[in-house]
């Protein structure tokens, strides 16, 4: 039948029944008893290093999700504001063809009403040249 040691309180090490035995009859060599120590020892639920990495690693995502979704939404506010600047040029592409349009009609009436003009001016002339 094995003995079941009973339980330490602290982190003292928990030693198997042989290891104590051994020790009690300074049998084993030196070097042993450290990597008897380890063995038995409870292992720290996790260590403040890997936890700050994973807390770390959560900040990054959700960061870099956030990131993400700002730069998509800035692209889809210029692609909006591309549109619109092509659509306004397109406009006031028109718009300056319709007054060029303006401005030579304009200047064609122009010259039509300086040459009428001119004839009644000259018959104006001709009529007062007979007469006098």
């Amino acid at each position: 039948m094995v003995d079941i040691p009973p339980r330490r309180r602290g982190s003292e090490p928990v030693q198997p029944p042989e290891a104590a035995a051994d020790a009690e009859r300074g049998e084993g060599s030196v070097q042993e008893f450290p990597r008897r120590d380890t063995v038995y020892r409870a292992r720290p639920a996790e260590a403040p290093t890997e936890n700050m990495a994973g807390h770390a690693n959560s900040i990054m995502q959700r960061v870099a999700v956030t990131s993400v979704t700002e730069i998509e939404n800035l692209i889809g506010e210029l692609e909006r504001l591309r549109d619109f600047v092509r659509q306004e040029g397109i406009r006031l592409q028109r718009e300056i063809e319709g007054y060029a349009r303006l401005s030579e009609e304009a200047t064609k009436s122009t010259k039509i009403i300086a040459e009428s003009v001119a004839q009644w001016k000259n018959a104006l002339e001709h009529m007062a040249g007979r007469r006098g």
